[in-house]
């Protein structure tokens, strides 16, 4: 590769760097001589391929020497640096997710500790080199990183010690929250190995074992109380009733035992001897009180019937136990011990895996479920593997075997991969997922449910836009411009999710936006308001939902369309299609997350993931080599230029011309070069649109970040995820990419011309804007 072809490599893999949102500017453009930001460090190379010369860190410069210039190895790393950072910027950023909700703490604070544990003086090279080896990522095990994250996790010395020091203090904070164990006896289901499956047990009436390893000790033990609690509330129930015929006021007659009836005082008196007999000193209650006791001593012993069912599982050649807890979604299988050929005896082998409950419901009701196993948790050879039932690591499996009281949501909670509740500054606040989102991620639950020989998880629910309007005055003024009734309720009477474009005019503000309308499990139709639930949300022009995010005008076009659609509104946001009201409610009053994947998980284990990275690694420096040695150019990275509509490339946009189409400043052009007047169109743009204020912020380069003022961020000076998701709204982009400190624009006249007509509602936009990728 000739000097040329090199600077034209470097300066574009610069570009794509800087164009990156998730790495921080401090990042980019960090001045250290051990550390430097990745966009100085190109430039550092930039300057020596341009000038030949090597600058030391005193500012001396001397020739570069054969040794110091580029050879295939050093390029090959430049080109996988283009990918390299975004996957080290993630993981980081998912670590910090998973500290900040174990140790109670929102995002900017954990990553204002993370800095500040960098920020350290280091003490020479040693304190900062980077490991180019795999070991230290091989041994990396934290509870609740994913095998993905431990492989894209960045490597610096200084890294490794920042993790090791907040990996000690998140630990020793979990550490003080109370605990209990995940698999309690409820859980435990015990198989019998023996050939003869009619075997009954004398000790507790269960088939599929005998009295001498009987699992039901405890409860045949409690059952035994509760036989002396049924001949109390017997004898209590009988002394209530005798003590109801004397308080009747009726003459009493009483049958004695020869058969001989006598009434009068003779009979009064044997009827109050025998309700003394019968209270056995104790106080007499009414025959409702004694009624409920007996009823109560019934159920307690059907409870423990269940459980005792619950533990017997059946009889199996080569299984000994399965514990199954729903909340977290923990399986263990415990195999029986077995003889080996020299006659010692090898004991059994437990093996933690993470199944969903529907999973977990047709293993343990199988007939063989030793087969049912061996088919999906253990299933091994034929080009499948068991990664998907397994937890990320051996400390995410260890966590998961424990439950603790979370930190963040203070319920119940294994604190594994599988714990996602919603952390201050995350995407995991973010309930909502696009429609093409959810489908692919059903498709992949269904393949997986299918490959496991299991039933697949319906399909998600349909959403269907509504656009066409008819206008109707409202009682107490007003005018309401909705889609028909009929249309709306055939949409979800077939089962589907409406979303119809509504618009309320009052005398005092406007709501409009889009309602989402669907059929409850419980076969309620329901109507709400928010963007959680899957559509672009209602919105109101008054100052109380600009500044809080609801008012009275919202509410009250929320119950015109409730009776309109004879739905029920709902104010809840975590309300959404998919999450039935009968589920919500169990989250919202147990004490206990569940946390159990609802079907097979597509992953992959480190190992393989590391595997793969290496050959394809392999493959594409062979590659590399291959070409220099045919004397063909190596591919350098390639910029995908602007496109329209159609998806045909177009030149580079230098104006933004929205005449005649309304809006603030629509009757003028703008220069696109002209960082100011960008800046200005786009906060006029936003709060014509939502009249709340946005500041659009400019750095050194050129590049916007479009946030809020400082008045209305966070204590950490981060945005609060209402105002994330409402700006992502706004703009018609992915939650994802309105992030903490908010919505980057690279310095990109394309790139600005998108923003732009984002800005003012116009999606799709009449231009999208380039790309650059590392070819």
């Amino acid at each position: 590769m000739t000097t040329e072809q090199q600077i034209a490599f470097v300066e574009g893999l610069r570009q794509q760097i800087e164009n990156d949102p998730s790495i921080s500017e401090r990042e980019k453009y960090r001045q250290s001589w051990d550390q430097p930001g990745v966009i100085t460090r190109l430039d550092t190379e930039l300057d020596r391929l341009k000038t030949g010369m090597y600058t030391d860190r005193f500012g001396n410069k001397t020739p570069l020497t054969d040794a110091q210039k580029n050879a295939g190895n050093q390029l090959q790393a430049i080109q996988y640096l283009g990918t390299m950072v975004p996957r080290i910027q993630s993981a980081k950023a998912t670590y910090f997710e998973i500290n900040a909700r174990h140790t109670g703490r929102s995002i900017g604070e954990v990553q204002a500790e993370w800095d500040s544990i960098m920020a350290r003086q280091g003490t020479g090279r040693g304190s900062v080199g980077i490991s180019l080896k795999d070991s230290w990522r091989d041994d990396l095990a934290v509870a609740g990183l994913s095998a993905q994250g431990q492989a894209d996790i960045g490597q610096s010395k200084r890294a490794r010690d920042a993790l090791a020091e907040m990996e000690e203090r998140r630990l020793a904070h979990l550490a003080k929250q109370p605990s209990r164990p995940t698999i309690r006896p409820e859980h435990r289901r015990v198989y019998a190995q023996s050939a003869n499956p009619n075997v009954r047990c004398e000790q507790c009436g269960q088939f599929g074992h005998e009295q001498p390893a009987c699992p039901n000790g405890d409860l045949a033990a409690r059952r035994k109380e509760l036989q002396a609690e049924h001949h109390a509330a017997t004898n209590a129930l009988k002394a209530a009733s005798v003590q109801q015929v004397l308080d009747s006021g009726q003459e009493p007659v009483y049958l004695r035992r020869d058969g001989v009836e006598v009434g009068g005082d003779e009979a009064r008196r044997l009827l109050e001897q025998d309700r003394d007999s019968f209270a056995g000193g104790q106080p007499i209650t009414t025959v409702a009180e004694a009624n409920a006791r007996l009823k109560a001593v019934a159920n307690s012993d059907a409870e423990l019937q269940q459980q005792m069912a619950a533990r017997t599982g059946g009889v199996s050649s080569w299984v000994q136990e399965v514990a199954y807890n729903e909340e977290s979604g923990l399986m263990m299988v415990t195999t029986a011990p077995r003889t080996r050929k020299d006659g010692q005896v090898s004991p059994g082998k437990t093996y933690p895996y993470r199944v969903s409950k529907e999973e977990a419901a047709q293993i343990l009701t199988s007939d063989e479920v030793g087969r049912a196993i061996s088919n999906t948790v253990m299933r091994r050879g034929n080009g499948k593997t068991n990664d998907a039932y397994h937890w990320e690591n051996a400390a995410d499996a260890q966590a998961a075997q424990e439950q603790r009281k979370c930190p963040t949501c203070g319920r119940w909670a294994s604190m594994t991969s599988s714990h996602a509740c919603p952390v201050p500054g995350s995407a995991a606040a973010d309930n909502s997922m696009a429609d093409r989102a959810q489908q692919t991620h059903w498709r992949a639950q269904a393949r997986a449910a299918r490959e496991a020989g299991l039933e697949p998880p319906a399909p998600p629910m349909q959403r269907v836009h509504l656009m066409s309007q008819r206008q109707f005055k409202l009682p107490g003024g007003g005018i309401a411009n909705v889609p028909p009734p009929r249309d709306v309720r055939d949409q979800v009477a077939a089962g589907r999710a409406a979303a119809p474009s509504v618009s309320f005019r009052y005398p005092e503000a406007t709501v409009s936006g889009q309602a989402t309308v669907w059929r409850d499990e419980s076969g309620v139709d329901v109507v709400s308001p928010f963007p959680q639930a899957g559509g672009n949300g209602m919105r109101c022009t008054c100052g109380k939902f600009s500044s809080g995010g609801r008012c009275e005008h919202i509410g009250k076009a929320l119950h015109s369309l409730g009776d309109a659609y004879g739905a029920a509104p709902t104010g809840d946001t975590a309300l959404r299609p998919g999450v039935s009201m009968a589920e919500l409610r169990r989250e919202r009053t147990s004490d206990t997350a569940y946390d159990a994947p609802r079907a097979p998980l597509e992953r992959m284990n480190y190992s393989r993931i590391q595997n793969l990275r290496a050959q394809r690694q392999d493959t594409h420096k062979e590659g590399l080599f291959e070409k220099q040695r045919r004397g063909e150019p190596i591919n350098t990275p390639s910029v995908k230029p602007p496109k329209n509509t159609e998806g045909q490339a177009v030149a580079w946009p230098t104006t933004f011309e929205r005449e005649g189409k309304g809006g603030a400043n629509s009757d003028r052009p703008t220069d696109l070069n002209d960082v100011a007047d960008v800046q200005y169109r786009l906060r006029a743009a936003l709060f014509a649109r939502t009249r709340t204020h946005y500041s659009v912020l400019r750095d050194k380069d050129g590049g916007m970040r479009i946030t809020i003022p400082k008045a209305r961020r966070g204590k950490d000076g981060t945005i609060p995820f209402p105002e994330r998701a409402r700006l992502a709204d706004t703009l018609g982009i992915p939650a994802h990419l309105s992030r903490a400190n908010g919505v980057y624009i690279p310095a990109d006249t394309s790139w600005r011309h998108e923003m732009l007509s984002r800005a003012y509602g116009d999606t799709p936009p009449p231009i999208r804007a380039a790309r650059y990728t590392v070819a």
